[in-house]
């Protein structure tokens, strides 16, 4: 997945089913913190282009949803925001935020249709 996906760059937990605006969200990197809150407040505030549902055989689920953020200024990327439900505590959820290496719905698109990488070590 590493050729799909940069490291987390913020992330928190919360129980399950918790909005991401009550989520406390930690920062994974120290550098560009005012970026990264924009990132999110960006996220927060628009609608993702596509939505994934993954659930394994323990009834964890997986939610994807990708954004394409554009502020006209120091943001242009697609985003994904990864919601792990019961993972690794049952009734918990983990809130990641990635950006994504693929730089076009094009390619996002051949890389679902296409990979066979295991979608969980996202």
């Amino acid at each position: 997945m590493e050729d799909y996906l940069y490291a987390p760059i913020l992330g928190g937990d919360a129980p399950n089913s918790t909005p991401l605006l009550d989520v406390e969200i930690i920062q994974k990197k120290n550098e560009n913190f005012n970026l990264n809150i924009k990132i999110l407040n960006g996220i927060l505030n628009s609608q993702p282009l596509i939505s994934i549902l993954h659930i394994d055989s323990n009834q964890s689920k997986y939610f994807f949803d990708i954004f394409y953020l554009n502020n006209y200024e120091e943001i242009e990327d697609f985003y994904c925001l990864k919601t792990s439900q019961n993972f690794p505590i049952n009734e918990l959820s983990l809130y990641q935020i990635m950006e994504l290496k693929v730089k076009s719905l094009t390619m996002i698109n051949d890389f679902w249709l296409t990979t066979k990488a295991d979608i969980l070590s996202w």
